[in-house]
């Protein structure tokens, strides 16, 4: 959260509301405002991972889009992640992980209530915005702790915002999850699931112009294995980036990020923790 208040502070000075293109002595136009919710994502960077530095490569398909419900009328901004992608090279952080998909759905509403159907029907103020927020099929080969691997099949949770903005670049979420993993290791496969025993935030945001974006997801509960186990977990990641250039209206950031994960890192579901510094472009998000 510190890293968010610390976007919005930041965001004063960025020319928010100005005309997103200028142009040149011949009279040629291009673009100064850029969408971090779109485009092809490449970047690259040092990571420090448990004490060692090593290079990471990300890649990505970032898509964002709207669209207005029939029945009520009320705006579903919607943000797309596809085969989001990390590499990690070096003998003692050698890896990959993977997300097949990740994506947020909200509904904005103007005005929200709840029905209560008593004798005499009630309608109760509901101050929240909806979120559905899923994950599919992510996936995370950690080299160097040997055979194995974790699979997460599928992440659903219900979100309340009380922001309740009517931009998909203002959002804040919380509320339960429930997720299926898989764990592989010399020891078989293992299943382990959160019936909604787990509580997920997710929060971001992002200047008008692109030139200032932050974005933290954090997530604490519980896992029950097959055999009964129950295991406390807890995993926490925050990103700040800021715009430095656009090469051929194509836009490049510095990338600021933190993470911190308790009882559910890799296959021996250990704590870790890791900090990065790299440069990200993403193709076509001119605005």
């Amino acid at each position: 959260m510190l890293a968010l208040t610390l976007a919005l502070l930041l965001a004063s000075a960025s020319g928010q509301g100005e005309d997103c293109t200028r142009a040149d002595e011949a009279g040629d136009t291009f673009p100064i405002c850029f969408d971090p919710g779109n485009g092809l994502l490449l970047g690259a960077g040092p990571l420090v991972q448990g004490g060692a530095v090593t290079p990471e490569l990300h890649a990505g398909i970032l898509l964002r889009t709207e669209r207005t419900s029939r029945s009520k009328g009320t705006p579903w901004l919607n943000t797309h992640r596809l085969l989001v992608t990390r590499a990690r090279s070096g003998p003692a952080s050698l890896g990959l992980t993977a997300t097949l998909y990740e994506g947020n759905l909200r509904r904005h509403l103007e005005e929200g209530f709840i029905l209560v159907p008593t004798a005499r029907p009630v309608r109760i103020p509901f101050p929240f915005d909806l979120t559905l927020a899923m994950r599919l099929g992510h996936y995370e080969r950690r080299v160097w702790e040997g055979p194995g691997w974790t699979l997460e099949t599928g992440r659903a949770a219900l979100l309340l915002d009380p922001v309740r903005t009517a931009t998909a670049r203002v959002w804040l979420g919380l509320g339960p999850a429930a997720s299926h993993t898989l764990r592989s290791s010399r020891a078989g496969t293992v299943h382990e699931l959160s019936p909604f025993t787990t509580l997920l935030l997710d929060a971001g945001y992002e200047t008008e112009d692109g030139w200032w974006a932050a974005r933290v997801t954090a997530l604490a509960g519980w896992t029950v294995g097959l055999d009964g186990g129950m295991r406390f977990r807890t995993r926490g990641e925050v990103g700040v980036e800021r715009l430095l250039i656009a090469v051929n209206d194509q836009p490049v950031w510095l990338r600021l990020s933190a993470a911190h994960t308790h009882g559910d890192a890799g296959v021996a579901r250990v704590d870790e923790w890791s900090a990065g510094l790299g440069l990200t472009v993403r193709v076509w998000s001119a605005r």
